[in-house]
């Protein structure tokens, strides 16, 4: 995955700074990845058995994962990341139905919960193919990671700062993407951050075009069928 440097812009507001600020190299996202699935695929990915019942053969589904990166500071910048939000808007121009969300990864997590959702890409040659895995241990306490919107069109992530949990390093966000067959599925992201100096400071992400608009029908590798193993985790912290 081909990574960005992307600029956080910090808006004027007239309670405090009256010009806008531009907060640079403490966030990286990567160029997405997109393949192709089979529906009989879905049930290994976390897509729940009641949606399951209502998806069609002849729709087309996705695998859509990209990477955050948060960096702790930079040369002239420490303030500490207190919380990221990603959003995702699908949609399908000319369809009569809209994209929605399938399952997420990584979903909800809390402080002492140790669950996780993991991706993993079985590589034949030079394609992959997506699988998944669970592990659970603990009880559930501080929520550090929200997900939202699964079977709809507007899903996304929450992560905020926990203890043993920061907003740092590598987040790999990933979901599974039901569309109408044949429609141009389109994903555009938006990616919004808050750090802590004297004052919170709520910025959003300046992504050029190729990271906030995805074509998912363009992109998207063809689903393959194979049991070679490779692993590509997802979920909170390092990748």
């Amino acid at each position: 995955m081909t990574a960005h440097e992307v600029d956080l812009v910090v808006p004027a507001t007239l309670q405090g700074d009256t010009t806008e600020e531009r907060v640079r190299r403490r966030l990286n996202v990567t160029e997405p990845y997109v393949t192709r699935l089979r529906l009989d695929q879905l049930p290994e990915l976390g897509v729940s058995p009641l949606i399951l019942a209502s998806l069609s053969p002849d729709d087309d589904y996705f695998v859509l994962a990209f990477v955050c990166t948060y960096r702790p500071e930079s040369d002239d910048d420490k303030a500490p990341f207190v919380e990221s939000r990603i959003g995702i808007r699908l949609s399908a121009p000319g369809s009569d139905r809209e994209p929605v969300a399938l399952a997420l990864s990584p979903d909800t997590e809390s402080a002492a919960s140790g669950r996780s959702l993991r991706f993993a890409l079985t590589v034949p040659l030079v394609v992959a193919e997506p699988s998944v895995e669970y592990a659970t241990d603990g009880s559930a306490e501080e929520q550090y990671v929200v997900a939202h919107g699964r079977g709809s069109s507007f899903p996304g992530w929450l992560l905020r700062d926990a203890p043993g949990h920061p907003v740092s390093g590598d987040f790999l966000l990933a979901m599974v993407v039901g569309a109408p067959a044949g429609a141009a599925v389109r994903a555009e992201v938006i990616v919004a951050a808050s750090l802590r100096r004297m004052r919170l400071l709520r910025s959003r992400a300046a992504l050029p075009p190729v990271l906030h608009t995805i074509d998912l029908a363009a992109l998207a590798r063809p689903a393959v069928m194979s049991d070679s193993t490779g692993e590509l985790p997802s979920g909170a912290g390092q990748v």
